[in-house]
């Protein structure tokens, strides 16, 4: 006689997916050049265009959702979209409530700041007020590395985060290259730079606790567009560097 445990009741979300006839796709709303809105309204940007990567080998159109980085998690466990591609950095305490893929991307995690500041490493920091995003790695390890007299700021996105030190609310940003990358083709005679890399962070993609079908065909497919080289010609478009090495898990 089968017995219901409860916890242990799950649809076979593979199918479902495919069965609905499209992906919905989460990404963050503000992290350039991951996720940007276009001249037309349209998100574009490095997690979209692996979102529809994903699509193209599922076979199925992409409903792609824009969410803060702070919804990114409950989105997906209130099942609106079928997976993330949203900046999401595997975390043991991430682990507890989603379930996350191999890395498809990396960056680099730098403080910012002007030029003419004498802040060199994470020593400087102290006495310094300094601007993160928060709910992210970055801001983990900033508050791991940052010295206990550094003044940390928290800001709901990268976007404002970055835009804190612009306006001159903070002396310097903890945020990945790729921020601050964006910001220079726009502006760039803005007078900051990066001052150093505290960490270097892996991006993967998280799904449902209940969708071990959808993780495993995942993994598969992102081990694939990895060799055949699909994944390297987004990291080139959208960061002007190939695809770095990544761990496999």
């Amino acid at each position: 006689m089968a017995v219901a445990v409860p916890g242990l009741a799950r649809a076979d979300s593979l199918s479902d997916v495919i069965s609905r006839g499209k992906v919905r796709i989460g990404v963050n709303s503000g992290a350039p050049p991951f996720s940007i809105v276009d001249a037309k309204g349209n998100p574009v940007g490095y997690d979209v265009d692996t979102a529809n990567l994903i699509g193209k080998y599922l076979g199925l159109p992409v409903e792609i959702v824009p969410y803060t980085t702070a919804a990114r998690i409950p989105a997906l466990e209130a099942g609106k979209v079928d997976l993330v591609v949203a900046t999401l950095s595997p975390t043991p305490e991430r682990a507890r409530t989603v379930q996350f893929t191999m890395p498809y991307s990396t960056f680099q995690l730098v403080v910012i700041a002007p030029k003419s500041s004498s802040i060199k490493s994470v020593a400087d920091l102290a006495g310094k007020k300094v601007g993160v995003s928060r709910g992210t790695p970055q801001e983990v390890a900033l508050i791991r590395a940052a010295p206990k007299e550094a003044a940390i700021t928290r800001f709901d996105d990268d976007s404002t985060t970055m835009q804190s030190l612009v306006s001159r609310q903070v002396d310097a940003v903890a945020i990945p290259e790729t921020v601050f990358t964006e910001l220079l083709k726009a502006r760039p005679d803005i007078g900051f730079e990066p001052k150093f890399t505290f960490f270097n962070q892996f991006m993967s993609i998280a799904v449902r606790r209940d969708a071990p079908e959808l993780r495993q065909w995942l993994n598969t497919t992102i081990s694939f567009i990895k060799q055949n080289g699909e994944l390297d010609d987004i990291s080139k478009k959208w960061t002007g560097k190939p695809l770095p090495q990544m761990p496999v898990f």
